[in-house]
């Protein structure tokens, strides 16, 4: 139970299947809808055919000529949520236009958030009376109204200001919910599709703008968190119903379990969860008919034959006509007799009734009374005192830490939800008291986001202020947060690798010994033999190899631990790995002792070493105890043979401590290892590759750390990938899918690509363009692309090769080995016989042959040699036994795994998932990659890396009717081939975030404190200055019908901050640009927005060439001091940010005194030689502003003309620098040389009279700041 979202390009799926849209073959008119829900006709509801009509929800309803719970027809909706429109006016909502995106996909139309329910819940609702059935709809109703609105109070928003820099409010959000009552395979699933358009009105002008994604996506889990406890609270508070956490669901390891209703058996539940129920029930009826046909008892191979056979037979889509609400519920009630015939409802109805629970009304105590069941006082609903409240907020920082390195205080929100879930509280106080668990738990974290402004003066201005009375630069929502714990663990890793170490080997040394193992016969790589030399040589304590995949980091280990135990000895070298397979290999492949990082952990906790000192007190026991010589012999072998397993499992001075897959340890392991390795005197080294996978579910990014702060050794050669013709002997197509260079074309891939960056862009078109050159890039629907990597995995392993099928979804990892087993037992490589068969964790049965993977660590399932099972061990089932299950692992060893324990903890081993995919090597791999999946970058590397000698992308797309759709609301593509190019370059073009906290934390104030923003945040408070005074000028000269277009326009917002800094600059040339008419078309004969060439004109008229000069009494030399006649809220943000912009010019102009690039001593010396003072500050801003990163060019190249704003800064910095030119970039144009001018001239602009300005306008006095095309000003006209 939970709520899921998805983005939206369109409603047409929920319109295709509610009743309106079957209105025409005979359906119901909406008034004939019952009751509350719906309208006065009870009969006529549930008896119609298709799910109910939409209904509107939102605040934002009254706005578009709705109102929440009124029901809305099919043309509406599309208006709305497909086409943007306001469906009472028919006015677009979208003055910028409906257009794909930059990797061509839809636009997003919205956001559907879909409410479910426990199981339990459903079964109790498809077998209710009418009366009760109502009351469960609406709680349900009430659930998702609620939600939505705590969604509104607490996150919806729009964006203002270029770049988005202003967080400001909407008038809530509008959309519909849509009831559905079934799932795919037809059992009671009641589920709400609530569809949010993109579309808000902005609060402090009325345009309408689009929702801020950001808000949506960072409160998705809070929302689903605080919707799951509230359909508990609802129906508790209605019905008395009470709730337990089912046996199944414990022992998980997930937070995320839904409480199901007591009284509802397990049974019922199994007899309607669908589709594996209807493949027995239809498999037995095939069987027997069969039989009784031929006569025969059919044979376990001619019963598994037909399993596959049913089996593909039931993977429907959804149909696009849906029985109404009684043809289902008669069907249900066909179904429970047909499947549980001996399960009574009315003694389900019995037990519900029997367990009877009830909301705390808490009142006043809200805060206090929060604990009370998280307490442990389960019996009583007493009031705890303060105590257990700080108890909670503990936890939740607690749990939170442990997931993640920074977080935001939804997400802890979040945490106090799921800490909340077993108290059932007044649903209209359960918001509040989550949200103070909450904030007592804040005041725990610490704040790496800064809060720059402060909002006194602003009141409750909604252009201002946003939230919490902050500054609406400073939006509370967009605040991360870390501990202090974290801070310290990244702390004392980071300062591993700086801290000197007295066994790194002396210059050279490492060198010398590795080039001899070389000579000796070492296959050694140039880069690898480099890198182990630097692994042995570095001074510090730690040291960091990367490797991309492929290029040999075993090897170069191997050379490592060789050469370290050269030295100290045989035992010197211990590997750490996250899972007991990667153990085993890491040990085999560099021939050291090898063991689990939680293994090395559980080592050194109490508990161990209490167990270890009673059982040297039990072996002392024995000892004295002893008659004979023999006897005490076995003994102390006994003791010796203990002794020499516990230290193996320790770390020791001298040794070197190798850390696999680091990137994927977490940094509380990391700390930990490191702290041991300090106390032992180890050495560190940590392996890996940051730009695979990292830290799953915990604080990580220390291995990409190091690898920025090139605090590693890095190889490049690549060995994995083959590609002699030899290996596509056997092929029938031959070597058409050989590529010599795929290996290479992988570096590609993990570096990905900068979206920012055109150059970057194009190189990963080409690089999509190779794939597909090569037939690696595959394309077609959800269900081809499923076929076609299933066939293509087939075909591999009848030539021989060993295969990989890498899905997207863990649903595809289940319908994959599904369709394996059944597979393998028709060829007749597994047991099919029924009654041999076990049941594993993901429902699926397995026999004799077969392979499963465990899931789980549990010491008490061990081996023969008394290791214990761990997550990720993969077997082979030798034999099924009544309660064990009998099987091998990769070594040969033999394992009896409990049934119970298997059937808990255990999957079918034939297809993966990406995550569980990296570390694996086969000769050639299938990726498939589901429509509505979006990848980063790091997970289609690991994807595209795991085979040898072939590795294929698929990439689905929608179903033709969608695509088709799409296109037509957006232009979006409709070819399956150039859909998956476009996926692929939009993955190549997203990254993962790999930084630590520590590193977040500089991020954060870097970005806040930027130029860039700050310069975007002057722009948008000085527009509201400016606001005022050009609509005043703009009714001197324009009609009024023109006036009110250009301040309705979506544009007007720029063209207000344009006008602050043309009047400033030249009022008399700003007044004559705004004047002139603007024609309604262009040339083209296409309609214009009469803002957007205003602005245009004001840019390319005047603001380009002025604006770029450097001004020594404007701030920071680039900002003119904004004046006016009143002391208002936005000049005093104003002022605040003209304060933060000299803080920051002097901030750069220290940091690049220290002389630390050659480009600012060249700056200094050049500033002492003129008597320039200001050079090195206006040169650092100038960097800054347009982010010039070249180490020994002071600005940088020249700017391309059409940069407009940037070349005329540019050239006035060039001209200061060289002594050469005018400092203009058209001095012909502008003034006319001066001959008496200084041979090495300091340009300057002059500052202007500043009572003369104020004379000119006594009402708003402003000077401005050079304006930029590219960022702040907006789009060039």
């Amino acid at each position: 139970m939970a709520i899921s979202m998805t983005k939206l390009s369109s409603a047409d799926y929920y319109l295709d299947r509610t009743r309106e849209a079957l209105q025409a073959d005979g359906g119901i008119p909406d008034e004939a809808t019952p009751g509350p829900l719906t309208g006065p006709d009870p009969a006529a509801y549930y008896n119609a055919e298709g799910n109910p009509p939409g209904r509107w929800i939102g605040s934002a309803s009254r706005l578009l000529g709705g109102e929440t719970g009124r029901q809305a027809g099919a043309e509406t909706v599309r208006m709305l949520i497909n086409e943007r429109r306001n469906p009472e006016t028919g006015r677009s909502l979208d003055q910028a236009g409906i257009r794909a995106d930059n990797d061509g996909q839809p636009p997003i139309a919205g956001y559907d958030l879909t409410q479910t329910v426990p199981k339990s819940v459903s079964i109790l609702w498809a077998f209710a009376d009418q009366d009760t059935r109502r009351a469960i709809d609406e709680c349900l109703h009430q659930a998702a109204d609620m939600t939505i609105g705590y969604f509104e109070a607490e996150y919806a928003a729009t964006r203002a200001g270029a770049g988005g820099v202003a967080s400001t409010a909407c008038d809530g959000v509008a959309g519909f919910a849509f009831d559905h009552w079934d799932s795919r395979d037809g059992d009671p699933h009641p589920h709400t599709h609530l569809v949010i358009s993109n579309r808000v009105r902005r609060t402090t002008d009325g345009q309408w703008t689009a929702l801020d994604g950001r808000a949506v996506y960072g409160a998705t889990v809070e929302l689903s968190e605080y919707n799951a406890n509230l359909v508990k609270d609802l129906l508790t508070q209605r019905l008395g119903w009470a709730w337990h956490e089912p046996a199944r669901a414990r022992g998980r390891g997930t937070r995320a379990v839904a409480g199901e209703v007591q009284g509802v058996p397990e049974e019922l539940i199994d007899a309607f969860s669908g589709r594996d129920r209807e493949i027995e029930t239809r498999l037995a009826a095939i069987i027997d008919e069969e039989e009784r046909r031929t006569g025969h008892t059919i044979g376990w191979k001619r019963r598994a034959e037909l399993h596959k056979q049913v089996w593909l037979e039931t993977r429907k889509p959804k149909t696009d006509a849906r029985p109404g609400l009684a043809e289902l519920t008669r069907r249900w009630h066909g179904k429970l007799r047909a499947e549980a015939p001996g399960t009574s409802i009315d003694a389900m109805w019995q037990a519900v009734d029997s367990h009877r629970d009830r909301t705390i009304e808490l009142g006043q105590t809200a805060s206090r009374a929060a604990g009370i069941r998280l307490a442990g006082q389960l019996a009583d609903h007493q009031t705890p005192g303060q105590t257990e409240l700080e108890r909670l907020a503990d936890a939740a920082m607690a749990h939170t830490e442990r997931t993640r390195a920074t977080w935001t205080l939804s997400n802890i929100r979040a945490e106090a939800e799921r800490l909340l879930a077993d108290i059932r509280l007044d649903p209209t106080a359960r918001a509040d008291t989550a949200n103070q668990v909450a904030e007592l738990a804040i005041r725990r974290c610490v704040k790496i986001t800064p809060t720059r402004y402060r909002a006194g003066q602003a009141g409750d201005d909604p252009a201002l202020v946003s939230r919490a009375g902050r500054s609406t630069f400073d939006d509370p929502t967009l605040d991360r947060y870390t501990s202090q714990t974290i801070l310290d663990m990244e702390k004392r890793v980071m300062a591993t690798f700086g801290r000197t170490d007295p066994l790194a080997w002396g210059p050279g040394e490492g060198t010398r010994l590795i080039q001899s193992m070389r000579a000796g016969g070492n296959r050694l790589s140039d880069d690898q033999a480099k890198a182990a030399a630097y692994l042995l040589e570095n001074p510090h304590a730690a040291s960091a190899l990367i490797g991309p995949a492929g290029t040999g980091k075993t090897t170069t280990m191997r050379a490592v631990a060789r050469a370290w135990e050269t030295r100290h000895g045989r035992g010197s070298v211990l590997g750490l790995t996250l899972s007991v397979r990667a153990r085993d290999e890491l040990a085999d492949s560099i021939g050291t002792n090898a063991i689990t990082i939680a293994k090395l952990l559980d080592n050194v906790s109490e508990r161990h070493r209490a167990q270890i000192d009673d059982l040297r007190r039990e072996f002392r026991c024995r000892l004295a105890a002893a008659r004979t010589p023999a006897e005490r012999d076995r003994i102390r072998r006994a003791i010796s043979e203990s002794d020499a397993r516990e230290q193996a499992g320790l770390i020791h001075p001298g040794q070197l401590v190798i850390v696999d897959e680091a990137g994927m340890v977490g940094t509380p392991e990391l700390d930990a290892i490191a702290e041991l390795c300090e106390r032992a005197g180890a050495r560190l080294v940590l392996t890996g590759d940051p730009m695979q996978l990292d830290a799953p579910a915990a604080p990580g990014g220390l291995l990409a750390w190091a690898e920025r702060e090139h605090r590693c050794a890095t190889l490049t050669s690549l060995w994995r990938f083959r590609s002699d013709p030899g290996l596509w002997a056997n092929d029938p197509d031959g070597g058409r899918a050989r590529w010599a260079d795929e290996g290479k074309a992988t570096l590609r891939l993990r570096a990905g690509g900068d979206r920012a960056k055109p150059d970057s862009v194009e190189a990963c078109r080409r690089l999509v363009a190779e794939y597909a050159a090569h037939h690696r890039l595959h394309w077609g629907e959800d269900r081809e692309c499923e076929e076609e990597a299933y066939r293509m995995t087939l075909q591999w392993q009848k030539t021989g090769k060993t295969t990989l099928l890498v899905a997207g979804t863990n649903e595809q990892v289940r319908a994959m080995n599904q369709r394996t087993i059944l597979e393998r037992r028709v060829l007749g490589l597994s047991d099919g016989d029924p009654s041999r068969l076990a049941t594993l964790s993901d429902g699926l049965k397995i026999g004799a042959g077969d392979r499963i993977v465990s899931r789980a660590n549990d010491h008490q399932v061990r081996g023969p040699d008394g290791h214990r099972i761990e997550n990720g061990m993969a077997f082979t089932v030798t034999r099924i036994d009544t309660d064990a299950i009998a099987c091998r692992d990769a070594d040969g060893r033999q394992w009896t795994i409990p049934r119970d324990w298997a059937k808990a903890n255990c999957e079918a081993g034939y297809a993966t998932t990406i995550h569980k995919s990296q570390g694996m090597t086969v000769d050639r791999c299938a990726a498939m990659f589901p429509s509505d999946a979006r990848v980063p970058c790091n997970l289609q590397y690991v994807a595209a890396t795991r085979g040898r000698e072939e590795n294929h992308l698929l990439y689905a797309c929608k179903d033709e009717k969608t695509r088709q759709t799409e296109a037509m609301l957006s232009g979006s593509d409709t070819d399956p081939e150039a859909i998956a190019r476009q996926r692929m370059l939009s993955t190549l073009l997203t990254r993962p975030d790999t930084r630590t906290a520590t590193e977040t934390r500089i991020d954060e104030h870097e970005e806040r404190y930027s130029l860039t923003r700050l310069l975007r945040e002057h722009d948008y408070a000085a527009g509201l200055i400016a606001g005022p005074h050009l609509e005043a000028k703009l009714r001197q000269c324009h009609n009024p019908g023109i006036v009110s277009m250009i301040m309705r326009s979506p544009n007007w917002e720029w063209l207000r901050a344009l006008w602050s800094r043309a009047w400033m600059t030249d009022p008399k040339r700003a007044m004559a640009i705004v004047s002139r008419d603007i024609s309604p078309k262009d040339e083209h004969g296409n309609r214009q927005d009469p803002a957007a060439v205003m602005a245009g004109r004001l840019s390319s008229g005047l603001l380009d060439r002025l604006n770029g000069a450097v001004r020594d009494d404007w701030t920071a030399g680039i900002i003119p001091p904004i004046k006016a006649s009143r002391n208002t809220a936005a000049l005093d943000l104003v002022r605040q940010n003209e304060l933060l912009i000299t803080q920051r010019a002097d901030a750069l102009a220290r940091q690049a005194a220290t002389g630390e690039q050659p480009w600012s001593r060249t700056v200094m010396e050049t500033a002492r030689k003129h008597g320039d003072h200001n050079l090195l500050r206006d040169v650092a801003v100038y960097r800054d502003m347009w982010h010039i990163d070249d180490p020994d060019q002071p600005i940088g190249q020249r700017p391309p003309g059409r940069s407009g704003r940037q070349e005329q800064h540019w050239c006035n910095l060039d001209a200061r620098i060289t002594g050469q030119g005018s400092g203009v970039v058209n001095p012909g144009k502008t003034r006319k040389a001066n001959r008496n001018r200084p041979e090495n001239p300091t340009p300057r602009v002059e500052t202007p009279n500043p009572a003369a300005m104020e004379e000119r306008n006594p009402q708003w006095k402003t000077r401005q700041e050079p304006s930029s095309n590219n960022s702040p000003d907006g789009p060039t006209q």
